[in-house]
């Protein structure tokens, strides 16, 4: 079947081996030095044969529940999609590169991502589990009539085209299995590609129509390999062979001689470029050179530039950057919502398409919660909350009137999306003044203020709840991912991350040197990321402490705090009279008063 499939898609388009400058390299390097730069004029990216401009100014974020910013021209042309999660849902945005606007382009209570650019700029690929369950959907680019071209029980996602337009790629999780199949557009005709047991996902189609690109487990980490439909399985190459490394989202250019990807965690990313011709890549002697920071890389549809997302804190930035130019790069559009998936089109929408969208995006999103407040105490301060049926009490747990009505819509969200009320019991929140600290810490908490949660680690035993160690510019955090009650596709997805084991620190060895390991094996099944629900509601992971690899209180995966940017010291006088906190505490360290988004703790 796969001779057969190869013969049929070899001839799709033929490739064009033209090689980007001698000084390629050297210019990568220098646009490096651009990439957190902001300007108001224009910036020429291309060569001086062909100019081509990119006009960006500056763009504030905005806050998560606000309505969406005002966005900058971003490239040279046409259009760039991209997922962006607003206000507790994940949808499909564009950039139109004629007029610089922001336009929303799907509007359903479900998930909505994993955008992808026809090659005739006719469609729009994305995931959607509109439908209760994963499936490939199609944006029609002058109508936005969407058409649905997947019906499987199981998850489905990650679409990638064909160069004709007519076949898909995609990543399907079947029978515990997470493998790469290809589609007809109009759903009729279906090829497994892959059937090695280890995660393969994240396929990426290329322009000659003889390869496809995807990331794999097959060794044990993300490496990025190719699959030659002219050969099938047993011809599979590891193009970055980094064990030490994950890589993923890889991107081929427009001429095939490239592929780009991301290499590092979510967060903590970088870019990556690797010349690719078959024969080199079968003799195992690619080289890939660094791009700069940044993940999820999509090229311009001329192959001049690259777009990508670049994540700073709480900020996620779309950046443009010359593939050929001397540090030609610049912020195109920057929010506190989570942005990712890029794909960049030549095309543009049809007119009256962008004036329906335009008019929609008038309609204000109704919002995730209401926080209501019980009123202020005689001392102006605020109250705390008995949290309803927590701990199997109506009073065993409380928050600041501040915070809870967050609290428990943030748990009602967890229980739709896992099946499961994993809220319903806290290891604790609020905290005394005068709390016995566990071994180690201090009685500076945002607990004692109301607005910090412990959650329940007693699940992690039973593995019903699993976590994945992410460390960000040297500090480490965690990701917490909810198993799913119901198995069948209709709750969460299958994990592309290797949990940590914390379990594995009583080993001895190195496994206690390290305060723990990576799990032998990714674990099978559907799992909801609780992290990105807290994140919603405004509740924030806090990093693992210093001493986390010795101490288990120090690990911190459990803490959830909302601090809105307020400091310690504000959030304590919100609860306190300021003169009760002073005898208590006495004086306070300097760092108690800055906003929490700029404390790291490393005690």
């Amino acid at each position: 079947m796969i001779t057969l499939l190869g013969k049929l898609l070899k001839g799709l388009l033929q490739p064009r081996r033209v090689a980007l400058p001698p000084l390629f390299w050297l210019l990568l390097l220098g646009g490096m030095v651009a990439i957190a730069l902001r300007t108001e004029t224009p910036v020429v990216i291309g060569s001086e044969a062909q100019i081509q401009y990119i006009v960006l100014t500056p763009t504030p974020g905005h806050a998560p529940a606000a309505p969406a910013i005002t966005p900058t021209p971003i490239g040279s042309g046409g259009t760039l999609a991209f997922a962006m999660r607003h206000n507790g849902n994940t949808d499909i945005y564009a950039i139109s590169q004629s007029d610089g606007k922001l336009l929303r382009l799907t509007y359903d209570p479900a998930e909505d991502r994993d955008p992808a650019w026809s090659p005739d700029g006719r469609w729009l690929a994305f995931t959607s589990r509109r439908s209760n369950s994963w499936d490939l959907y199609l944006f029609d680019a002058t109508s936005g009539a969407i058409q649905r071209i997947t019906r499987d029980p199981g998850f489905v996602g990650g679409p990638s085209w064909s160069p004709d337009s007519l076949w898909l790629a995609y990543e399907y999780y079947h029978e515990d299995n997470l493998d790469i199949y290809i589609i007809s557009i109009d759903g009729q005709q279906r090829h497994r590609l892959t059937t090695h047991p280890a995660p393969n996902y994240s396929p990426a189609w290329s322009p000659d129509g003889r390869h496809i690109a995807f990331t794999s487990f097959r060794n044990g980490n993300q490496d990025i390999y190719i699959f030659p439909l002219d050969g099938g399985e047993d011809l599979v190459v590891n193009l970055t062979n980094t064990p030490e490394q994950n890589e993923d989202n890889a991107a081929w250019s427009p001429d095939g001689d490239y592929i780009v990807y991301s290499s590092g965690n979510p967060g903590d990313e970088y870019i990556r470029m690797l010349p690719f011709s078959p024969d080199v890549a079968a003799s195992g002697e690619l080289r890939s050179m660094p791009f700069g920071i940044g993940g999820s890389p999509t090229w311009s549809p001329d192959g001049t530039a690259l777009a990508y997302v670049l994540r700073q804190g709480m900020t996620s930035r779309l950046i443009a950057a010359s593939a050929t130019g001397w540090a030609m790069a610049q912020e195109g559009y920057s929010s506190t919502d989570w942005m990712d998936s890029p794909s960049w089109t030549s095309t543009t929408l049809a007119p009256d398409l962008i004036a329906r969208l335009e008019a929609r995006m008038t309609e204000p999103d109704p919002p995730l919660y209401t926080e209501l407040f019980l009123g202020k105490k005689p001392d102006d301060t605020y109250q705390l909350v008995n949290l309803p049926n927590v701990n199997r009490s109506d009073r065993a747990e409380q928050l600041s009137d501040r915070v809870n009505d967050s609290y428990n819509a943030m748990r009602r969200r967890v229980e739709e999306e896992t099946g499961w009320d994993y809220l319903a019991i806290l290891g604790d929140s609020w905290r005394t003044m005068n709390h016995t600290p566990r071994p180690g810490q201090g009685r500076i908490s945002w607990h004692v203020c109301g607005r910090a949660v412990d959650i329940n680690q007693g699940f992690l035993t039973d593995r019903r709840i699993e976590l994945v160690r992410e460390d960000i510019s040297g500090v480490t955090f965690w990701r917490v991912y909810i198993q799913a009650a119901r198995q069948d596709g209709s709750m969460g997805e299958p994990l592309r991350r290797t949990p940590w084991d914390l379990s594995a620190r009583s080993k001895g060895g190195l496994a206690t040197a390290l305060g723990g390991e990576l799990r032998a094996e990714i674990p099978s099944g559907y799992y909801v990321d609780f992290t990105t629900i807290a994140a919603d509601y405004g509740w924030e992971r806090r990093n693992a402490l210093s001493n986390w690899r010795n101490s288990y209180f120090d690990i911190e995966w459990w803490h959830f705090q909302k601090t809105e940017g307020l400091s310690w010291y504000e959030c304590m006088v919100e609860l306190y009279p300021e003169e009760e906190v002073i005898e208590s505490y006495g004086q306070l360290p300097w760092w108690t008063k800055l906003p929490e988004m700029q404390v790291v703790f490393l005690p």
